[in-house]
């Protein structure tokens, strides 16, 4: 998915067997790509893109699932993350758009609409299908997510009692719940300026759940508002806290897309932990962020030195 995954897990587990869980959680991780890359020609989901408009594609169950959550979480922001994007989206990557470099940004922004994108389960089959040739499903704002908690099931399923998962910047804490220990070590999360100076302006401990973030700073531009077509007026960071990776990679990207005012509130009305960073360092917290405990760097110690001949 063009980022790093790194697993630190403890307890329940040793040798072979942690070594065993791990494997498995990476292949879990293989196994979304598999199904969900939008940069693999050949994976579920590129192949149900190009078969738009003509004909209902069958698709695995655990698609299905994917689709029916992301579509869903598109309900619930009103469309801020759409993951129908991809007419405008996708345009960006060699070889999946759709012979389109002509189209304006208008006809292209018609083609997007998660009401549009149907998905019919019915055992022991599931079908995608799309009302136009033009229409396709981008993963990017929540195939991250979706492996993040494919690789904790997995974990869990093993016999893993508490883990600490980091994909590209997407925390996810499991077993920390009742355990202060672990939340104290794998819970510490912290959020730096949307700049390149590094500097950490919150550090929150984090419960069972997942910690995403969505910037423009390396990539001004990139995050689009489906509903216009156009980039998030918006310049900073959004981080969200949420109880899955899929769900706090979705609302971190809507929430970028809303804009802190828009943002704050809808955090607000649903107890979402919710922190803003604008371009020039200001921040803006929804009540659910403010209440998450803090903690610090531990202080140095000064170390008197004395040297004799």
């Amino acid at each position: 998915m063009g980022t790093v995954l790194e697993i630190e897990a403890a307890g329940g587990l040793q040798g072979s067997s942690a070594e065993a869980a791990l494997e498995s959680a990476f292949a879990e991780v293989g196994r979304v790509e598999e199904r969900l890359s939008n940069w693999r020609p050949e994976s579920e989901l590129s192949r149900a893109n190009r078969s738009a408009g003509r004909e209902a594609f069958p698709i695995t169950r655990a698609t299905a699932e994917s689709l029916i959550a992301a579509l869903a979480l598109a309900g619930e922001t009103g469309g801020a993350f759409d993951p129908t994007v991809g007419p405008i989206t996708l345009e960006r990557i060699p070889g999946l758009a759709k012979n389109s470099g002509g189209r304006d940004i208008s006809k292209r922004v018609r083609e997007v609409g998660y009401r549009r994108a149907r998905v019919d389960v019915s055992a022991p089959t599931a079908t995608l299908s799309f009302d136009s040739p033009g229409m396709s499903i981008d993963a990017g704002g929540f195939g991250k997510g979706e492996a993040l908690d494919a690789a904790a099931a997995a974990l869990r399923a093993a016999g893993v009692e508490s883990a600490r998962l980091n994909f590209g910047g997407q925390i996810l804490v499991l077993g920390s719940l009742g355990r202060p220990g672990i939340a104290a070590v794998y819970g510490r999360a912290a959020v730096a300026a949307p700049d390149d100076s590094g500097r950490l302006v919150s550090r929150v401990v984090i419960p069972d759940g997942s910690l995403s973030t969505s910037g423009d700073s390396e990539q001004p531009g990139h995050i689009v508002d489906p509903r216009t077509g156009r980039a998030a007026a918006f310049h900073g960071s959004a981080t969200v806290f949420a109880s899955s990776g899929v769900r706090a990679d979705a609302l971190s990207t809507a929430l970028f897309v809303m804009g802190p005012a828009a943002g704050i509130a809808f955090a607000e009305a649903r107890q979402i932990p919710a922190l803003y960073i604008d371009a020039a360092g200001r921040l803006s917290a929804s009540r659910a962020w403010s209440e998450l405990p803090s903690w610090t760097e531990p202080k140095s110690i000064a170390i008197a030195k004395r040297r004799t001949e």
